[in-house]
Formats: structure tokens, C-alpha cells, sequence
């Protein structure tokens, strides 16, 4: 019998070339990943189409695959974005020049021809929300100048339209024309010109991006690939940063800043933002959740300055600043935050008077209170739910006995937009900078022809407060437009549409090793601002 020869040496060899090769592979897929971002959200957006949501989590999250002709930076600074110039041709015109090269994700060329689509195409593809109409409200029309040049037209004067436009993503008509939502979702005519491309999208889950290497701007994505998952619950995503299952996390829970301040490798951002919480009560006649304390209906009660008055009066904003909100908010007295243009500097602080709140409800022939539900989102934004619970508890104090109904968003803004709601809570944001846009969106008498009242769920209408508004949002002196917001703000100071809450803190949270982040007034969550840790350098 023969002996067969093994070569020992030979087989060492190989199992060592192996060995060195499967390392390799390793090494190179751990180089990989260490180029992936995980960021856990507490929304994802709507859906991949621009135009179909006004909503804050929506815009945020596709401002990284869409880009508009004008920018912000982290504090509302007015920069240039796909159009590097604009000029005023005379009161009711605007020359944009667009920059030249700019490519979508398809390799198809940007150029005016996608301009004009995309404002004509947003009045007709707004979701429950409205879509982004408040924002291209002031564009009437659209002229092609050539490739490069376009002339926006405007009913009235329209100083502040390119802070407005900063949330007008510009979407490719090759791509977008006759497209369904679906299309969208699906990432097939998802196609921006952003620092990245859509890859993959499920509703209330994960969005998922990658770099687009053919981007146009000078800042370059560090990421090869983002993740945005959905965690809308705060405890969960909090865990989530904390166990390593994500990079960074956006709406950092108030209960929970401290603890991760203290944790050691998890830095804390934040700043304050554009977002207060806002009470808005129903003025029509009937509103639909309103009865006596028998539980009959009655005429509407909230029409009643007084009763808006007594609401206002009941609320203890300091203490839903400091114990609700954990020190992460700020009390206020008016529609806009401090930080925006048109902010009245002369309006008094809201006194808590429960007493005067009571006699204001005697007077207004409702002693003894009545009952109403009280809606608001309970996964939007920080501590939404609570604030919501504490001012059912503040109501009951003159009377007003709200049934406190915290549900998540996606039944609160259908709901919202049949007009089911009587008294509701939410956030809303100034994200222009400017008090025009939320005065137009929010306390303006609806006008589909004028695209005003987008986002007035009170069906508040006042004439004279609505020529405040169109005389304010006209005016080319910068000081003089100032004076007018201011003035327009007073006037829903005292008739009280809406009551404002407190101003709530921009906060984020990440592995100090893996991501930095600056905190924005906007809190958009960009990946191309996500800048990488040490580790990750």
C-alpha cells in the first residue's frame, strides 16, 4: 500500500492565504460600515414626495434627497441653494438664476423647465396636510427665461418670498411627471438633487439613503449609506442610542437629557427652536366635540373671546415649562418665537389667574364650565402627550372639563383636516424665520384662490387682522415689515385665534466617537451635517 505525501507546508500556506484573505474581506466590510449612519427619528417622513407634506418630520427627512433654490444654515441665515442669485425686476417680480451643472440622481440635467413643474405641480398633490402650499403661496406663476433663468411672478410685493421658499423642494419633471405616490415611495421617481438618492422607504419604518457622488454642493456627504428609523417612542429610541443599535437620535426626550449628558461617549446638542406648542380652539357656530355638562349639544363657547381669554389665563405656562417639559422649554406670550422677524418685543408676559379666568367664564354665561375633547399628537413631538394631559388638568380648574384624547399623528392630522377636532394641541414651527408665513398659514381667513388660511384648522376669520397681514407681508422696508408683523402679532395677542404654550429646545443626541451634529433652530435632522467622530476619521 502506497503512502500519500501530504505537504504540510504547502497546506500552511494556503490556510494562511485564506486566513489573510477572509481578514481582508473582513476589514474591508468593518471599513464599510464604519461609512454608515444609523439615526433613530421619531418620524420618518409622509412618504418620498416632496410636495405631499407641510408636516416638520416630513420636509426634514427628504431636504436630504430634494434640494430648494434658496437655503438656511442652523440659524434661519438665508443662503443660496439651487439658484446661486435672485433679484427683484420690479415689486411683483423675481429673476432666480440657477447654478449650472447641477445634475439629479438620474444623471438628467436640473434647469428652469423643472422649476416651473414643480410650483405648478404643488397645489395639486398636498396630502391631509396641505402639502408645501404655505410655503409657494406667493408665486402666482412661473416664467422660463432660458435654462438657466427663471422669473417668479407674485399677486402682491413679496419681500420675504425666498426665506419662504427655502421648504419649495425642486423635484424633476422627467422623473416626477404623471408619477403616483406610489412611484415615489417606491424610490423610482424619488429623484432630487440632493447629497443623497432614495434607495428604500416603508411607511412608519425606515428610510434608507445613499450617497449621491454627482452632488453639485461643496460640502460633500461624509455617509455611504443612511439609515432613518422610525422610533417614535422616546424611552425606545433613547435605548436604542445607548445599546449601539443607532449613531444618533433626533428629539432627544427632555426626561431623559441629563441621564445622557451624564452618559460617558454620548454627546448632547441643542438650541432653541422655531416649534411652540399652540392651543387652538373652534370658532365655527357648532363644533363637534362641545356639550353641556349633560352631554348636549350646545353653540360653540370657544367663539367667545372671554372663554378664549379664560383658557389662556388658566394655563400655568411656567410650570409646563419647568416640570412637563423637564427645563426644556421656554414660556411664551405670542404666535412666533423670540428668534423670528416680526416678533413683538412690547407684548406682556401671560399671567396663570386662575381667578380671573373663572370670572371671565361667569361672565360669558359659563360658570359652570361645559365639556369638550381635547386632541393632540402623542408622537410628533417631545412630550406632546403630557403637555396635553397637564393642560386637561389646568382646564378643570375653571370648569372646562376636557376629555384628553393623545393619538398619534397618524390619525390626528386626517382627523384634523375633516375638521372633527373642537380644541386641539400641536406644535407648529416658524421654519421661515419669518412671522409672515405663520400669521398667512395659521390665522388668516382660508382662501384656496389666495392659498392663504392653509393650516387655519379654527376656522378663524377676521377681516381687518387679514388685511394686517397682506399689508405686512408686502412692505419692502425691512423695518417698516417688522413694525407691521409686530402689530399683526399684538392683534392675535388680544382676539386670541390660537393661544400659545411654551417654545420648546432643538435636541439631539449621538456616539460622541461616531457622529457629531450641530443643533438647528429648524431641527432638521441633514446627514450631510452629521459630521464624523473621531473614531470614524
Amino acid at each position: 500500500m502506497r503512502t500519500k505525501t501530504v505537504d504540510l507546508a504547502a497546506i500552511v500556506r494556503r490556510t494562511a492565504a485564506a486566513t489573510l484573505v477572509a481578514a481582508g474581506l473582513m476589514l474591508a466590510a468593518q471599513a464599510a460600515r464604519a461609512q454608515d449612519l444609523t439615526i433613530g427619528v421619531r418620524a420618518v417622513a409622509e412618504g418620498l414626495d416632496p410636495h405631499f407634506s407641510g408636516l416638520g418630520s416630513h420636509l426634514s427627512a427628504v431636504r436630504n434627497i430634494y434640494d430648494s433654490l434658496a437655503d438656511v444654515g442652523p440659524n434661519m441665515e438665508l443662503i443660496p441653494g439651487l439658484a446661486e442669485s435672485w433679484r427683484t425686476v420690479d415689486p411683483l417680480t423675481w429673476e432666480v438664476k440657477l447654478r449650472r451643472g447641477v445634475k439629479f440622481h438620474d444623471g438628467g440635467d436640473f434647469t428652469a423647465k423643472d422649476v416651473k413643474f414643480s410650483f405648478e405641480r404643488i397645489p395639486t398633490v398636498g396630502g391631509g396636510t396641505g402639502g408645501v402650499v404655505a410655503f409657494a403661496r406667493r408665486v402666482a406663476s412661473v416664467e422660463i427665461v432660458d435654462d438657466h433663468t427663471v422669473r417668479l411672478k407674485t399677486a402682491s410685493p413679496a419681500p420675504g418670498l425666498m426665506l419662504d421658499l427655502a421648504r419649495v423642494f425642486m423635484a424633476s419633471e422627467r422623473a416626477s411627471k404623471d408619477a403616483s405616490q406610489q412611484d415615489f415611495n417606491s424610490a423610482k421617481a424619488a429623484i432630487g438633487t440632493g447629497p443623497y438618492r432614495a434607495v428604500s422607504f416603508a411607511s412608519r419604518n425606515e428610510m434608507i439613503l445613499e450617497r449621491f457622488d454627482g452632488y453639485w454642493g461643496t460640502e460633500k456627504a461624509a455617509w455611504r449609506r443612511v439609515s432613518l428609523i422610525e422610533i417614535s417612542n422616546d424611552s425606545a429610541r433613547v435605548a436604542a442610542l445607548l445599546s449601539r443599535r443607532v449613531d444618533m437620535i433626533n428629539y432627544a426626550p427632555p426626561s431623559d437629557v441629563a441621564r445622557l449628558k451624564s452618559e460617558r461617549g454620548i454627546s448632547v446638542t441643542q438650541a432653541p427652536s422655531l416649534f411652540n406648542f399652540i392651543l387652538w380652539p373652534d370658532v365655527r357656530p357648532r363644533t363637534p366635540t362641545v356639550t353641556n355638562n349633560a352631554g348636549q349639544p350646545i353653540d360653540n363657547p370657544l367663539r367667545d373671546v372671554r372663554v378664549r381669554q379664560a383658557l389662556s389665563l388658566a394655563i400655568d405656562r411656567n410650570l409646563i415649562a419647568r416640570q412637563t417639559m423637564e427645563g426644556t422649554a421656554t414660556p411664551v406670550n405670542q404666535l412666533v418665537p423670540s428668534s423670528v422677524f416680526g416678533y413683538n418685543k412690547q407684548l406682556p408676559t401671560i399671567p396663570y389667574n386662575v381667578e380671573r379666568a373663572r370670572a371671565l367664564m361667569t361672565e360669558a354665561g359659563f360658570p359652570d364650565g361645559f365639556r369638550v375633547q381635547l386632541h393632540c399628537t402623542n408622537d410628533r413631538l417631545p412630550n406632546d402627550g403630557r403637555v396635553c394631559t397637564a393642560l386637561g388638568q389646568m382646564l378643570a380648574r375653571i370648569n372646562i372639563k376636557a376629555d384628553v384624547q393623545a393619538v398619534s399623528r397618524t390619525v390626528f392630522f386626517p382627523a384634523q383636516g375633516r375638521g372633527e377636532y373642537s380644541l386641539q394641541m400641536q406644535g407648529w414651527g416658524t421654519v421661515t424665520g419669518e412671522a409672515g408665513y405663520t400669521l398667512a398659514a395659521q390665522v388668516h381667513t382660508r382662501d384656496a384662490d389666495k392659498r392663504t388660511g392653509t393650516f387655519n384648522w379654527t376656522f378663524w376669520s377676521d377681516p381687518e387682522l387679514d388685511a394686517q397681514i397682506a399689508t405686512a407681508t408686502s412692505e419692502l422696508d425691512d423695518a417698516k415689515r417688522e413694525q407691521l408683523f409686530a402689530g399683526a402679532i399684538a392683534s392675535v395677542a388680544q382676539k386670541l385665534p390660537v393661544i400659545p404654550i411654551v417654545n420648546l429646545q432643538a435636541i439631539w443626541a449621538g456616539r460622541a466617537e461616531r457622529v457629531q451634529y450641530e443643533a438647528r433652530a429648524d431641527e432638521d435632522t441633514l446627514a450631510i451635517k452629521a459630521k464624523p467622530g473621531p473614531a470614524v476619521r
